[in-house]
């Protein structure tokens, strides 16, 4: 039995992408008042962390965001599942979109494989910046699937193993983030490589994870 009619569910869907595009762009924009602030008159935007800024402030910045996010998620979705879903979906194309705003406005990063700084709770995440464009890519097609199976009444089934597995994932990809955390902070880029067998392995993770909780909800509907 289907939840939402396929009209009601592609609203909802385009609601929150538009909202997730309109504020990736808009955060870009404010990156590029801080640049300004920050870097010389001339532009120059150096490709190494940050020292002297208020990160404290930028962690609480980062909470809000994700609250936003959050809340989007409550109001665009049906059931738990699709709060997940609706969640991550919104990440994934804010933080593409982030990106494609800092190309457009301050024409940065020069290529994709530039390292950036992602995120700072609990501590500075790093990696190239073709990382989170995947695993947002990863959380935009996985978040449909799961959306549009949920409102034709096909329920996907999240077992304790398929959330592991999803939970698994994501581990490998926060350490790959933050394993060399201290060492960028205090030295830079230089010599820092990022580890991909650990993006793949997470991927397997979260794939094989999305496959299982297809097959078991395949079996119970």
């Amino acid at each position: 039995m289907k939840i939402l009619d396929s009209h009601s569910v592609k609203t909802r869907l385009i609601s929150v992408i538009l909202f997730a595009i309109a504020m990736g762009l808009l955060e870009a924009i404010c990156v590029d008042y801080i640049r300004q602030i920050i870097f010389p008159p001339d532009g120059n935007i150096a490709n190494t962390p940050i020292s002297d800024f208020n990160f404290t402030l930028e962690a609480i910045r980062e909470s809000m965001t994700i609250i936003m996010i959050t809340t989007l998620s409550i109001l665009a979705a049906f059931n738990w599942r699709t709060r997940l879903a609706m969640f991550f979906l919104a990440f994934g194309i804010w933080d593409i979109f982030y990106y494609v705003g800092l190309k457009i406005f301050l024409d940065w990063p020069a290529t994709i494989m530039d390292w950036d700084t992602l995120f700072l709770i609990p501590v500075a995440w790093y990696s190239p910046i073709i990382v989170p464009i995947l695993i947002s890519t990863y959380f935009i097609i996985g978040s449909i699937f799961i959306i549009i199976h949920e409102g034709n009444g096909t329920k996907l089934k999240f077992s304790f193993s398929v959330v592991l597995l999803q939970f698994l994932g994501f581990a490998v990809w926060f350490y790959s983030f933050v394993k060399n955390s201290a060492m960028i902070s205090e030295n830079g880029y230089i010599n820092v490589e990022y580890s991909w067998a650990l993006f793949f392995l997470g991927l397997i993770f979260g794939i094989s994870s999305l496959i299982a909780a297809f097959m078991l909800g395949k079996k119970s509907n």
